[in-house]
């Protein structure tokens, strides 16, 4: 009798095939949002409007971030979170993004919210973490934003997004010392990375090593990719070292 039960309970081939025909398109949908936003918008709200459910839902919400409309985003990923029927992780991931949002529109209480409710329910992510210490250090509360780095280095100890963040907060609190070692810490387990590679390039910068600086930003060109957003950075901070001016902060 279970056994019948539980063959009955089985999905049929086309419901199978209905799930993977989401599952594509939910994929082609967030890979359009980073390349063209407003077509990858008008998709997933025609898409939604034919009950594509939450998959259309939060491509919809994840394009209007990319548009530059973050707190209509929040908001939506804030309604999906509440409603969704995925499970527990899923839920905190989509509030995790929603703090995101509201940090682009600088909403910091909102964006603190969301991000905390999202690590009571899934305290052991590491992931939610550093995403609300991205958001702590960009509303400038560098001891708080250390204090979750902290606790995400707690879960995942080899963590060099961790690690180099931490490094970030320190500098900014000037406890160069302390950001030296988990930069150190961060090279030791990924030598070519280039964020720690900007970030080490700042600390001995300011600890007067201008030749350590150098090679550090050097290697961190070699390592990045020639269109990424962090080469800007790295090649204004060597012009600055050579003209003697104060270098310039990583991005958050």
């Amino acid at each position: 009798m279970l056994a019948g039960a539980a063959q009955a309970a089985e999905p049929t081939p086309a419901a199978i095939a209905a799930r993977k025909a989401d599952a594509e398109r939910y994929a082609k949908c967030m890979t359009q949002v980073e390349s063209a936003p407003k077509d990858a918008f008008e998709a997933a709200d025609a898409w939604a409007a034919r009950g594509g459910g939450e998959p259309a839902k939060h491509c919809a919400a994840a394009a209007l971030l990319r548009l530059g409309f973050p707190e209509e985003a929040a908001t939506r990923l804030e309604a999906l979170a509440k409603t969704t029927s995925r499970d527990d992780d899923v839920r905190a991931h989509m509030l995790d993004q929603a703090g995101q949002a509201w940090a682009e529109a600088k909403q910091w209480d909102k964006a603190n919210a969301a991000q905390s409710e999202a690590l009571r329910i899934a305290p052991g992510a590491a992931d939610l973490w550093i995403g609300r210490a991205r958001t702590r250090a960009r509303a400038q509360n560098y001891g708080l934003a250390v204090d979750d780095l902290t606790e995400a280095l707690k879960r995942d100890p080899k963590s060099v997004e961790a690690l180099t963040l931490r490094a970030s907060a320190y500098r900014y609190l000037d406890a160069l010392d302390l950001a030296r070692d988990d930069l150190d810490a961060a090279l030791k387990l990924d030598p070519a990375n280039p964020e720690a590679r900007l970030e080490s390039g700042i600390v001995h910068r300011l600890q007067g090593k201008p030749d350590l600086a150098r090679r550090d930003w050097r290697e961190a060109l070699l390592a990045a990719p020639e269109d990424a957003p962090i080469v800007e950075d790295v090649r204004r901070n060597i012009e600055l070292l050579e003209l003697g001016e104060p270098p310039i902060p990583a991005r958050p």
